[in-house]
């Protein structure tokens, strides 16, 4: 794998405007050269540049392209690189921005080109991205799927706000057109009136599928033979299981960082004889380690001096570089945050397989993280070990998302299995539910079994009641959502509740909630039941606090959901807490720490509220401290029809 320049791979024939021409001549302009941007120059240097995802953006913002020019609705200042540059430089700046189009300018600033991830994977070759993966390994897994019904111009604002560049249109679950920045472009280049249509009257089709155990070999093909940037991918029975892009197969770069390491020193036998200075000098490595914006990577020599250490192993081990470069890696403490056992003892299982992969568990008072490392050797010529490399990266977020799918699979389980249980058993309830209201019509009032039977019927109607809890798992009763105020269900749901239980409650709901799009039975379910099992954690009673607040939910709040508006609702209760270890198992189907009496725990009450927020594609969650209390927080996704 060589370090290609950008000098043999950019496009050097871009076309470019000035600043003052109108947005619709220049979506005219791009449009006819079937282009995705346009870089706007000023005194021959890049000033701005607009794009199609620019454009999705000022039509959700009912923005006239034919008034305003250019200059108004470009991204400035612009990203760019200089030709001399390498591809590995280009990748980092293209996914740590984010974008999908590089400007190269020369020596004095003037526009010289433009490299997008086509290039880089025309440029690298198909085969380079080859592997032993199938696309299933690398696709995008939650796609945007709407019925052809939906509007074109909710689909644009979806678009614009989620940035994402196409929205598939589904007919029972397959695929029968798409919706790209492109298609917008299209379809707002004259300024009509066309958003009230539904997207299944202007989508694109047919649309391009690939089955989801083809081979990213294979993708990259279609892509590269067809002049597309993406594939939506289906199973066999031609169901939507995903959607690849170009950038899912230019991403798989980052896996090649230690390869290319290895290649470096290997073609540098003389250098190797003095790896510690060799590897020191950032000049090299930077070009290729530098990219990867979560990957600590720590280089030693055999002597287990330190030689290299990457600015994000300064933030994962907590020690500077200047600190640790040139000591031994055994003295400085950062093995006894990143190794199960001495590193001598790691190295010598790398001397003997070639590498070795751990995961250890760190407590600290922020809470639990994972920390995922592996170390790799490196070999001389000759085939000697030269070094070591030490990659390290924080799997905490990743923890999480897989804790809950495993926590999603559990009860999806036992949602097969309790709905056939539930079925059977209702069946046979029914009948005896008939058998009894039979024989109590055939007796005279004063006769002394009917009471038995009247105990007999209630029992039975309470295990009927049961079964419509196991139906829930089920999920016989989806969500039939409408556009609800959450302000309202909210107090009408803790408005009943037993006389007994001693604990008050407090409201802190602020005017100008989002409206969410929920069943108001099930989530007003779920609020009652949070509502109280607060109070029956205060016998004594106390003072349940219930608040509603608008949030933004992003990435950096390691939350499984999707990046958007939501609504939380948290209930907190002064009572005596949830122990640490039962946590994880709280929401598990019948885990109950209720004792017995007058309200025995089924162990089904949180189960159902995790059931039917997730059904509702929210989440729920859960913190506690013995002797404080416990707060359950509610995140319910804003309506979009609102916005």
């Amino acid at each position: 794998m060589k370090r290609k320049s950008l000098k043999k791979i950019f496009t050097s024939k871009v076309i470019s405007v000035p600043p003052e021409t109108s947005v619709s001549d220049a979506i005219a302009i791009m449009e006819k050269n079937r282009i995705s941007c346009m870089v706007i120059v000023e005194n021959k240097k890049p000033a701005g540049i607009f794009t199609e995802r620019d454009f999705v953006q000022a039509v959700s913002r009912g923005v006239h392209s034919s008034k305003i020019e250019i200059r108004e609705l470009m991204s400035s200042p612009v990203i760019t690189a200089g030709s001399s540059a390498n591809i590995y430089e280009a990748y980092n700046l293209l996914e740590s921005n984010k974008i999908r189009h590089l400007v190269i300018v020369g020596a004095k600033g003037e526009l010289a080109g433009l490299v997008t991830q086509s290039d880089i994977m025309r440029s690298l070759g198909i085969e380079y991205f080859v592997e032993v993966k199938n696309i299933s390994k690398i696709m995008t897994k939650n796609v945007v799927a709407v019925e052809k019904q939906y509007l074109l111009k909710d689909a644009v604002s979806y678009m614009a706000r989620y940035s994402i560049s196409c929205i598939v249109v589904e007919a029972g679950k397959h695929p029968i057109g798409i919706l790209t920045e492109r298609d917008v472009v299209r379809l707002y280049r004259k300024e009509g009136n066309r958003g009230d249509v539904a997207i299944g009257e202007v989508m694109s089709r047919p649309v391009r599928t690939v089955s989801s155990d083809a081979s990213v070999h294979e993708a990259a093909m279609i892509m590269s033979n067809e002049r597309i940037r993406r594939l939506v991918v289906v199973d066999q029975l031609g169901i939507i299981a995903g959607l690849i892009t170009q950038h899912d197969i230019v991403r798989q770069i980052e896996d090649r960082y230690i390869e290319f390491l290895k290649e470096i020193i290997r073609g540098k036998e003389e250098v190797l004889q003095k790896t510690k200075k060799i590897l020191s000098e950032k000049v090299v490595l930077e070009n290729i380690l530098r990219s990867s914006t979560d990957l600590a990577i720590i280089a030693v020599d055999l002597s287990f001096n330190i030689v290299y250490y990457n600015p994000v192993a300064e933030k994962i081990f907590g020690c500077r570089a200047e600190e640790v470069i040139g000591r031994e890696i055994t003295e400085i403490g950062i093995e006894e945050k990143t190794c199960p056992f001495h590193f001598r003892e790691a190295f010598e299982i790398v001397r003997r397989e070639g590498e070795y992969t751990y995961t250890i568990e760190q407590k600290k008072d922020e809470g639990t993280r994972y920390i995922a490392s592996k170390v790799s050797g490196i070999l001389d010529n000759s085939g000697r070990l030269a070094g070591f490399v030490l990659m390290s990266q924080d799997i905490t977020d990743r923890k999480k998302l897989e804790d809950e799918f495993l926590k999603s699979q559990k009860l999806e389980s036992i949602g097969v299995l309790a709905g056939g249980i539930a079925h059977d058993f209702n069946n046979l309830l029914a009948g005896i539910l008939n058998c009894i209201s039979l024989a109590r019509s055939s007796m005279e009032s004063k006769d002394t079994v009917l009471e038995s039977l009247s105990m007999a019927e209630k029992a039975s109607r309470l295990a009927k009641d049961l079964t419509q809890q196991l139906f829930t798992f089920a999920k016989i009763g989806e969500p039939v959502r409408r556009i609800t105020a959450i302000a309202q269900l909210i107090r009408d749901s803790i408005s009943f509740s037993p006389d007994d239980l001693k604990a008050d409650y407090e409201l802190a709901i602020p005017a100008g909630l989002w409206p969410v799009e929920v069943d108001g039975g099930q989530i007003s379910r779920v609020i009652h039941n949070l509502f109280i099992n607060a109070r029956e954690a205060m016998p004594r009673g106390g003072t349940i606090r219930i608040c509603a607040e608008n949030v933004p939910v992003n990435a950096k709040d390691s939350l499984p959901l999707r990046e958007g508006k939501y609504v939380k609702v948290s209930i907190t209760d002064q009572g005596i807490g949830v122990p640490e270890g039962h946590l994880q198992k709280i929401f598990d189907p019948y885990f109950t720490t209720k004792k017995k009496g007058s309200r025995k725990g089924t162990g089904l009450g949180l189960a159902i509220c995790y059931s039917i927020v997730k059904n509702h594609d929210g989440h729920i969650t859960v913190e506690s401290e013995l002797g404080i209390g416990t707060t359950f927080c509610v995140y319910l996704p804003v309506s979009q029809m609102q916005f």
